[in-house]
Parts: structure tokens; sequence; C-alpha cells
């Protein structure tokens, strides 16, 4: 004989039966059946409970990652300094301005220089821009660099047309034809160098860079500039080929055979003479200048500073729109340093022409001198034109290209307003802010065992988030709306919620065997191969 106690709630009833053959029932067991089903009834109780504040959790989890995560591509505000025409029309030039954060530019009409700031530095210190903000200027240092070593042949303190194993006796270089180049090879683009030494060490520092906005070029020093050289194959001279390797090496090699650093060299025969004193290269033990602007990827992400290295002479220099204004301003006036530089000499592809380090383009009837400059977060353009006394210099502090605001101030119409939106680059931007919610459903709407359905879940939730963060910084937010990341978030907050309630119920034997493992493992490696096929995609 049996008895059986009775708790019931709106919804279900619970029983527990207690085995008292024909005796009569203690009151130790009636209480410790009352006891049983009153955990029942109170498990009952949370789990009718949890839906409610698990939806509130999930909508607080989608409002916060909207609030500080969401992807916000900057554009230029309405702060202005300086001559708000010259403003005006860089806007125009602009467009909408998606993409720009700040922008200092300045103007060279013969012996005329305007100066406008546009935008937001991304330093609260001086949030303003104008003619005193420092940027990186990336490879305007290239110019600077050709001028350096023509000023230096110009006073036969170095022989540009010397091949380089005679100008360094002590280097043995692997590829024989790199060491028969000159420094004018080098220096024009014509040496047959890769961009950059093809190796692992480079690649990791590049998807560095792409991933998660650091500068690739940290820590390099002189030496390493001459090992990569040693170590380096050429294609064969006399072809352009750009390689910011093959500046680096010009300038290091000029160095070594004046006896000083590049830095001093540069400093002492261009910098002072055109007295750009807020010009500078800033090394990891000094300090980042107090008015210089912060860099930006034009999607939004903050990249990290480019700080000088082996490879300043092709492009780690700071500096300002007043100090470049000043060599745009010497160069129209044939009175730079090693002016020569910019004389054209040598075919360039697509370009023109080239000479030491400036290119020259033949555009609508104008013969325009110029080149342009990337880091991580910063973009520039310097140019003039010579027949028509008329210069220009724009900095900017996000990686959105400037060449067309810098023709359009020069009189040209550009050929297309900006760079041609990247289809593949949209698709996988959409596809995966999408998707990282997918493995979270699959989960959750599989019906696995409790002992290998939390371990699937948990990764599967770490998978989409991961998949977002890593979205942030590398997709498409220019073409595609950041609503679709957003999107993307609030599924995977979605699918968290199903998943949580939709856990199996307790399983006695919680612990893993060999079977299970095996299978939570297969599945983790899935999903990691999934997230480094993106990550492969975008570099």
């Amino acid at each position: 004989m049996s008895t059986i106690i009775v708790l019931s709630t709106r919804r279900k009833s619970y029983s527990v039966s207690v085995a008292t053959s024909n005796q009569r029932l203690m009151p130790a067991e009636v209480g410790k059946a009352s006891r049983q089903a009153g955990i029942a009834l109170a498990r009952t109780w949370r789990y009718q409970r949890r839906g409610p504040l698990l939806l509130c959790i999930a909508v607080m989890a989608v409002l916060a990652s909207w609030i500080f995560f969401i992807p916000r591509p900057p554009t230029l505000s309405s702060a202005t300094t300086g001559d708000r025409t010259l403003a005006n029309q860089v806007r125009a030039a602009a467009g909408n301005a998606h993409g720009y954060r700040g922008l200092a530019v300045a103007v060279i009409d013969r012996n005329r220089i305007r100066f406008a700031g546009l935008g937001e530095s991304g330093n609260p210190e001086h949030p303003n821009v104008d003619k005193t903000t420092v940027f990186e200027a990336g490879s305007l240092g290239k110019p600077m660099t050709g001028m350096l070593l023509a000023e230096l042949a110009s006073r036969n303190a170095l022989r540009l047309d010397m091949p380089l194993q005679r100008l360094l006796p002590d280097m043995r270089f692997g590829d024989p034809a790199l060491g028969s180049a000159t420094l004018r090879d080098l220096a024009s683009h014509r040496a047959g160098l890769d961009l950059m030494p093809s190796n692992l060490h480079v690649f990791m520092r590049g998807a560095e860079l792409r991933i998660m906005g650091q500068d690739p070029y940290r820590g390099m020093t002189e030496e390493d500039v001459f090992t990569a050289g040693r170590n380096a194959a050429s294609s064969g001279t006399g072809r352009f080929r750009y390689s910011n390797l093959g500046m680096a090496l010009a300038g290091q090699t000029a160095a070594r055979v004046a006896g000083k650093k590049y830095e001093a060299l540069l400093r002492q025969y261009v910098l002072e003479p055109l007295t750009m004193r807020s010009t500078r290269f800033v090394h990891s033990d000094t300090a980042v200048p107090r008015n210089s602007a912060t860099g930006y990827r034009a999607t939004g992400p903050v990249m990290q500073h480019w700080l000088a290295s082996g490879y300043t002479p092709a492009g780690d220099i700071w500096s300002t729109s007043e100090d470049l204004a000043r060599l745009v301003l010497a160069e129209l006036h044939g009175t730079a340093p090693g002016a020569e530089a910019a004389v054209p000499r040598f075919d360039a592809a697509g370009a023109g022409k080239i000479g030491l380090g400036w290119y020259t383009t033949h555009a609508q009837g104008r013969e325009i001198t110029w080149h342009d400059g990337s880091t991580g977060g910063f973009t520039s353009y310097m140019g003039f034109d010579r027949s028509g006394r008329r210069g220009v210099v724009i900095l900017s502090n996000t990686d959105q290209p400037v060449d067309a605001i810098g023709k359009s101030l020069l009189g040209l119409t550009p050929e297309r307003e900006g760079p041609e939106p990247d289809l593949f680059q949209i698709a996988l931007t959409v596809l995966c802010s999408v998707g990282a919610a997918g493995p979270v459903f699959y989960v959750a709407w599989r019906g696995f065992s409790r002992k290998i359905y939390y371990v699937y879940f948990g990764f599967s939730v770490a998978f989409g988030a991961m998949l977002l963060v890593l979205l942030q910084r590398i997709g498409d937010w220019l073409s595609v709306p950041p609503l679709a990341w957003a999107l993307g978030s609030a599924l995977l907050s979605v699918g968290s919620l199903v998943g949580i309630h939709r856990c199996p119920a307790p399983h006695r034997d919680q612990r893993l065997d060999v079977r299970t493992a095996l299978s939570a493992a297969r599945y983790g490696v899935v999903l990691l191969s999934l997230l480094l096929l993106v990550i492969a995609a975008e570099l």
C-alpha cells in the first residue's frame, strides 16, 4: 500500500508516493514526501519566472551592445578653423564626408598660403583641427628622402649612381642584382624589390594591422632594414615597382655613408633649412605630441600610432599642414633643398613619371607633381602645379583616401569621388553579421543531451561574440549600414535566450566520456576554422 501526496500549480500537478505497506504512515515519512513535492513545485515556479527574466537580460544585452559597441563610421563635424571659404571648398570636394573625421588643409597660391581645419582631431586636449595639429604624414616622407639624397649629391657627399655593393662594401647581398642597383634606382622604385620583405614575420605584422590596428613597423631597426636588403631578391632594375623596403634602404644607406643617423641628416639638410620645426620623429620612448591627432579607420576603430623605426625613410614622419605648406612653397619657387628630386626622369607606370620620391602626372592638360601617404589611421596628399604656381596639402586622421580632394583643390576634376565599393567585402560583412547567431540557434533546436549541450552552446555563443567583435574592426561599415551589425547582435542575444530556455533536463550521469569529449572538440574546431576563414578572407 502507498500514500500519494499531491501538490498542484495552475498548470501542472506534482505527486510523491510513499510506500507504507499495511502500516500506518509515520509523520517523518509524510514530512519527507512533502519536502520532495515542495522542491518540485519550487523548481516549476523558478522555471515559469525564468522566461521573463531571461528576456529582460537579452534586451539589456542588445541595448548595451548597440550603445557601446555598434560600429560608428566617422563623418566631418561642422567645426571649422582658419579660412572658411577654403573650408567650404573642402567640404564640397569631400562630398558626403563619410569616413573623414578631421582634415587639415593648406592651399598655396603663388606666395599666399591659406589654411583651414575641419572636423575633430580625436584628441580631447586639442579637439579642433588647425594648421599646427600634428598628423602622421605616412609616405610623404618618401619625397623628403628623395630631397635629402639629391641635396647630399649636390654637395658631393653622396654618389647616387654608385652600386650599393660599393657604397656598402661590408654587406654581402644574397642577390647580385640588388648589389648592382643604385640609390637612384631605390629612390625611384626601380630596384625590383617587393613592397616589403616576404617572410612570415612581416605577414603576421600585416595581419595585426588589419585585425587589431597595430603598428606593423614597431621595433624594427636600421639593422633590420639592412638584413632585409641582404636577403631580398630583385626582379631586375629599370622597371617601376613600388617598394617601402627600397626607399628605407636608400635612406639608411645614405645615413651609413654619411656617418650619421637618418633623422639627423634629414633635419640638417631638409627640415631646418625650410624651418619645418613641427615635423618630427616620434619614438617609443618619447611622448606623443600634445597637439597631435588620433588616427582612426574610416569605419570607426581607433588605430595605433606608427612610430619611428628603421623604415622611417619610407614614411614614419609626423608633420603639420603649416610645415608641409612651407615645403611645397619652396618647391614652387625652386628654392627647396634637393629640389632636383622633383624632376621627372623615369616611367612610373600609371602614376606617370617619377624623380627621387616625387611623382609627376600629366592630367587635364597640366603637369602635377605630387605624392600621397597612408598609415594605419591617417592619409595625406601634397602636390603642386609649377606652371600654375599653385599647391595643396591635405592631412586626414582616418584611412579614407584624400587624393580626390587634393586634385579638386588644384583645379582638376577627379575621375571618381572615392574608392569603388568592394562587393566581396560588403557580402562578407552582411553574411557574417547575420550568421554570427547561426550556431547558437542550431544548438538550441538540435536537441543534444545535457552533458554535451552546455559545451556546444558555450562554444556557439563565444563564436558569435568573437565574430561580431571582429566585424566591428574589419567590416565595411561605410557601404553596409551599421544596423546590420546591430541586427546580428540582437539575433545572438535572442538565440542565447532561446538556448538557455531550451536547456535539457538534468541527467544522472553528467560526466563527459571520451566520445562526447571528442565530439565537443570537433565542434569547437569547426567554429574556430570558420573564424579563421573570415580572417583569411579579410587578409
